[in-house]
């Protein structure tokens, strides 16, 4: 008898406690994320955003000052562009919410070396998780730096990924590879 439970405890615990005790990034916003994320660039205005501690934990390298990059999930995509919104006093649309909550994909924004890329495609970026190796759907140019660097943004299917898991980000270029880990646990 006492054997069973231990042994019921121990499946509640697992199926109730795990759950609610994990923060990875959300693949569904409650409204309340999406209100938070929003406040959130409206307290860190512009690059501050960079420093808010939510957002360190989604960077990873010397992102945003060098080299490595940025985890943009929903959460995130919400913070980070009301932020830029409201350096220019102005905010996000219902519009602009709906789009990022409806998105299939995260991305992963990365800065490299303008030396070593000329398109996108030059810029390879994978995610590595156990034996798991995802690719983005799609590679596009972001923002270029005025210190020979150059962002690039890697469109991820939410459904390709485990967002609880410890993941390698490896970013390769025509003249380097690097390779990043994060935990996606830590991600909101």
């Amino acid at each position: 008898m006492r054997f069973m439970k231990w042994r019921l405890f121990t499946v509640c615990v697992a199926v109730l406690g795990i759950p609610a005790l994990s923060d990875a990034f959300d693949i569904h916003l409650t409204p309340e994320q999406v209100k938070e994320a929003n406040e959130s660039g409206t307290k860190y205005k512009g690059k501050d955003i960079f420093d808010s501690p939510m957002v360190k934990l989604a960077c990873f390298g010397e992102y945003p000052k060098g080299e490595g990059g940025l985890i943009m999930s929903k959460y995130m995509r919400i913070a980070v562009n009301s932020a830029m919104k409201a350096l220019k006093d102005e905010t996000l649309s219902p519009q602009d919410i709906k789009e990022f909550e409806e998105s299939k994909t995260f991305n992963v924004v990365v800065n490299v070396s303008s030396e070593s890329v000329q398109t996108p495609e030059d810029a390879q970026i994978m995610l590595i998780q156990g034996t798991n190796t995802i690719l983005p759907q799609k590679t596009e140019f972001g923002m270029k730096y005025k210190d020979k660097r150059q962002g690039v943004v890697g469109a991820f299917s939410y459904d390709k990924i485990n967002p609880k898991a410890n993941t390698t980000i490896i970013v390769k270029t025509r003249k380097d590879q690097k390779k990043y880990t994060i935990d996606f646990s830590d991600v909101k």
